[in-house]
């Protein structure tokens, strides 16, 4: 005690007299105050004993923080005071780093970085998830990974591990520069050794995270061999944007196997969702697996994925598949006379079928166009007032299509409604013959006062007029390939224009009556699509015309619309020539809801 006293004195007499201390040198550093030398005389022999250290103060960092100080910048007067506490240092025990005292900014700096370590916290085993497939004696690549969910409530440096007594672990370390929720992947690494299920052992910045129950890692037998019937591939469910997939959201996948073993399988993501699976092979032959969804879809495009697999000597072979997520519910207004014939859509009558059948428009694996259903079909009546149609059409919740049929005849101001509505992205249907109501809707939407609507004349009832052979999603739609096929007028003359602008339509037929190729007009056009608009017109009022009596569908000369018994479109072939109306409005209709939900007035 003596020796520790004498020798405080001394430093302390030093220090006033020299204003330098020095340990184990006799010329301490000019510029210094306190020099720790870790000189060693040569002669020592033991000289792993002689090499020193020295420790600060250690604190945790609530510790550290029951240090106060008052602001220099509040109180100027205390400005030297408090000076001298500018780099206070002491080792912080909570984030294992040195910190020292930032008078001006009133606030610890840490030498490991200005953030230090990241407070944060997880649940496991709900937060922790493992990806990949884990193979004996196959090296993880990345696939092979842990994704966490973490939330932070300090920012900072953070290290993750999971490690298992099998031969390979998972490792990551980085920066969380704000709080909040974050998902961390950590990378795999090394070689299973051996098949089971292996326990994770999970560190965050070296503290031991519990887990109930313990997180595990399945290890599979050495791979199978197998091929994939890539065109069978079956898409189990229903797909809907912004929704997250479900466990009804699979695939199955046939394989023929060759010799048993393990098998893994695992698609791309796509748009926001993917698929895998693994197991094992018991013996051989055809057999059926399935794949399991995750995700949720962002847009409703059709998803392409590709399906990898892990085949003995055809690792990474692969092939295609299709996803198709439904379009969501629509709103359509039908305007026409409500009759037996279903002029108007809204009416109970084939036409409607046509859209309410699922295996048509609907949420089926076998439906032709993905769709959710209608969300309300609105009844227009045959003569709906302007101020009608600008609540239905451009009022707050507009609606998506609207269809047109025999015998609305509309006025300037209807037309006027429907221009804005088109150029706002409304989707228009139109069959239709009224004289002057075509006449306005033309010369409205073409800004063209010289056009005038004229009738395709011929001999007898029951015409039809030739489609085109060009590509077109009407045309050529998911209902059937029209291209060089007809469609029929009922009962009367169809009607034509002539002269409409070439650059802004696609013409599907002409005037020239194909039963017998009279009544060929220069230029003229009875049915387009427009270029710009979502707008297609036909100069026939009574183009979905069927009332469903048996004599209705055997007639040569009324009635080309046509469904068979479930409510599909097909031919009619009781015409001059078979016609095809049924399915050019199934193909328009499924362009209708893709315009609606891309390009539509809801959309936009």
């Amino acid at each position: 005690m003596k020796k520790h006293l004498i020798l405080f004195f001394c430093l302390i007499v030093s220090n006033l007299l020299f204003s330098q201390v020095g340990i184990n040198t006799d010329e301490p550093n000019v510029n210094t105050l306190l020099h720790v030398s870790e000189k060693i005389r040569p002669t020592d022999a033991d000289l792993d004993n002689k090499l020193k250290g020295i420790i600060i103060p250690r604190l945790t960092e609530s510790e550290r923080d029951k240090l106060t100080y008052e602001n220099p910048l509040v109180n100027p007067k205390v400005l030297k005071l408090f000076a001298t506490d500018n780099s206070l240092m002491i080792y912080n025990t909570t984030e294992n780093c040195y910190n020292y005292w930032n008078y001006l900014e009133q606030e610890w700096k840490s030498l490991c970085g200005k953030l230090g370590k990241a407070v944060f916290t997880f649940d496991c085993p709900a937060d922790v998830a493992v990806s990949g497939t884990y193979i004996e004696g196959k090296e993880l690549t990345t696939s092979n990974y842990l994704s966490i969910k973490v939330n932070v409530t300090k920012p900072g440096e953070y290290t993750i591990s999971a490690s298992t007594d099998n031969g390979y672990s998972f490792y990551t370390t980085g920066t969380f520069l704000n709080e909040g929720s974050y998902t961390v992947l950590i990378a795999g690494q090394g070689n299973p050794v051996n098949v089971g299920f292996n326990d994770l052992a999970i560190e965050a910045n070296g503290t031991e995270v519990s887990c109930t129950p313990v997180k595990q890692v399945e290890v599979l037998t050495a791979a199978g061999t197998y091929t994939i019937g890539c065109k069978e591939i079956k898409v189990n469910g229903v797909y809907k944007s912004g929704v997250a997939l479900t466990a009804s959201n699979t695939i199955t996948v046939p394989v023929n196997v060759t010799a048993a073993g393990s098998w893994s399988m695992h698609t791309n993501t796509v748009d926001g969702i993917s698929f895998s699976g693994s197991g094992t092979f018991s013996g051989s032959g055809t057999q059926y697996v399935t794949l399991n969804g995750k995700g949720t879809p962002t847009s409703t495009v059709t998803k392409r994925l590709t399906l990898t697999h892990n085949s003995e000597g055809l690792e990474n072979s692969s092939c295609q598949f299709d996803v198709r997520v439904v379009i969501p519910k629509k709103r359509i207004l039908g305007i026409g006379t409500g009759t037996t014939y279903g002029y108007n859509i809204s009416n109970t009558r084939p036409s409607r079928t046509l859209i309410t059948t699922d295996t048509n428009y609907g949420t089926l694996p076998t439906s032709i166009v993905p769709y959710e259903g209608w969300d309300e079909i609105i009844n227009g009546s045959n003569s709906p007032s302007a101020a009608q149609l600008q609540n239905w059409l451009l009022g707050s919740n507009p609606v998506d299509i609207v269809v047109i049929g025999y015998s609305y005849n509309m006025a300037q101001a209807e037309a006027d409604v429907f221009l804005e509505y088109l150029i706002k992205g409304g989707v228009m249907i139109v069959h239709s013959e009224g004289a002057s109501g075509n006449q306005i809707l033309m010369r409205t939407i073409f800004n063209d006062p010289t056009l005038n609507q004229s009738t395709t004349g011929g001999t007898g009832d029951g015409r039809t007029y030739l489609l085109p052979i060009f590509n077109d999603p009407v045309i050529n739609g998911p209902f059937g390939d029209l291209r060089g096929k007809l469609w029929g007028d009922d009962a009367t003359d169809a009607v034509y224009f002539t002269n409409l602008p070439s650059g802004d339509i696609i013409q599907y037929s002409n005037a020239m009556n194909a039963n017998n190729n009279t009544g060929a007009v220069a230029n003229s056009v009875t049915a387009f699509r427009h270029k710009t608009f979502n707008f297609v017109w036909v100069g026939e009022g009574g183009f979905t015309s069927q009332s469903g009596n048996s004599g209705d569908m055997n007639s040569s000369t009324i009635c080309p619309f046509t469904l068979d018994a479930n409510g599909f479109p097909v031919v009619k072939t009781s015409y001059a020539r078979p016609v095809y109306n049924s399915v050019f409005f199934a193909n328009t209709m499924a362009w209708a809801l893709t315009q609606a939900e891309f390009h539509g007035i809801n959309t936009k």
